[in-house]
């Protein structure tokens, strides 16, 4: 089955379905008695703050580490690089790894601080 649209057809599709949303939205506001408001029923109250749990947010620099860079390669030492070229390294893995904003600050955290320990 062989399916062509061609811009025409395109056209008077986007047409139809324009002025059929148009007429059922008329109808839908027509069915209503002249004065009479319609509220809309209300929705299911939401916790408010809106909060979004993120379980990698309470772990550490080292969990995130072991756990994201373990995917792909070996782990390396922190010791082998300085704190400078992690934050090089880092910035090239975060968007590979993707990682967020936050996972890559405390796995870079804890790499430069486990670097200079060394």
């Amino acid at each position: 089955m062989n399916i062509q649209i061609t811009m025409k057809s395109f056209i008077r599709m986007a047409t139809v379905v324009a002025i059929a949303t148009a007429t059922f939205g008329i109808a839908g506001c027509a069915s209503h008695p002249a004065g009479k408001t319609v509220s809309a029923k209300k929705p299911a109250s939401l916790p408010w703050p809106l909060v979004i749990h993120d379980p990698a947010k309470h772990q550490t620099g080292a969990e995130l580490w072991a756990e994201n860079c373990m995917r792909c390669h070996e782990l390396r030492s922190p010791a082998q690089y300085k704190p400078g070229e992690w934050a090089v390294i880092i910035d090239y893995m975060r968007l590979k790894a993707g990682l967020t904003g936050e996972q890559a600050r405390k796995i870079e955290n804890f790499l430069k601080e486990s670097s200079q320990g060394s």
